[in-house]
C-alpha cells in the first residue's frame, strides 16, 4: 500500500521511545483478521494486564465495562490499523471523551465519516522524484553504482512500483 501501516507502526515506535502525555499507547493491528470489537477487547485485555480470572467469566458487555473502568482512569493513545469499516468503540469499552487519542488507518473513507473523526489525513502514493529518492535511500548508492546496468534497471523498478513505498 501507500504506507499507512508503516506510518502507524512508526508512530507507535516513536511513542515507545519518547516522553509523552499518555499512560498507555496501544497498537491494534489486523494481521489477518478484520479488526472488530472482539479483536480490540482481546488486545486491550493483554495490554491492560487484565487477569484471566477477571476476564474469562464475562460476556462482551462485561469485558467492555472492565476495559472502560481501567481506561477511563488513564490518558491513552489507541492506534487501530486497517479498519475495514466503522467500529463502535464504546461497545469495546473504549472511553472516547477523556482526553485520550484514537488514531486509525483505513481505506474506507466512510469509516472516517461515521466514526466522527476530528482530523483526516489522506496518504497518497509518492511523487516520482520522491519515490526515486526513497528507493535510492533504501538501496544505497554503492549498490546502484556497482554495475552500469544496475542504475537503469533500478529506475525501471522504481517506476514499476508506481510511488508505492513497499512495492
Amino acid at each position: 500500500g501507500v504506507g499507512k501501516t508503516t506510518l502507524l507502526r512508526n508512530l507507535n515506535h516513536k511513542f515507545s521511545n519518547a516522553e509523552h502525555n499518555f499512560d498507555r499507547v496501544i497498537l491494534v493491528e489486523s494481521r489477518t483478521d478484520v479488526i472488530n470489537v472482539e479483536t480490540i477487547q482481546f488486545v486491550l485485555k493483554y495490554r491492560l494486564a487484565i487477569p484471566n480470572e477477571v476476564w474469562d467469566n464475562k460476556n462482551q458487555q462485561g469485558r467492555a465495562a472492565e476495559i472502560f473502568q481501567r481506561l477511563s482512569q488513564r490518558r491513552f493513545a489507541l492506534l487501530l490499523d486497517d479498519l475495514r469499516g466503522p467500529i463502535n468503540l464504546a461497545e469495546a469499552g473504549v472511553p472516547v471523551q477523556n482526553g485520550s487519542k484514537i488514531v486509525y488507518t483505513t481505506i474506507m473513507e466512510d469509516a472516517c465519516n461515521v466514526m466522527g473523526d476530528h482530523m483526516k489525513f489522506k496518504v497518497d502514493c509518492l511523487l516520482p522524484d520522491d519515490a526515486w529518492n526513497l528507493f535510492r535511500l533504501m538501496v544505497k548508492d554503492d549498490v546502484l553504482n556497482f554495475h552500469h546496468d544496475i542504475l537503469e534497471l533500478a529506475e525501471t523498478v522504481a517506476d514499476l512500483c508506481g510511488g508505492l513505498p513497499l512495492a
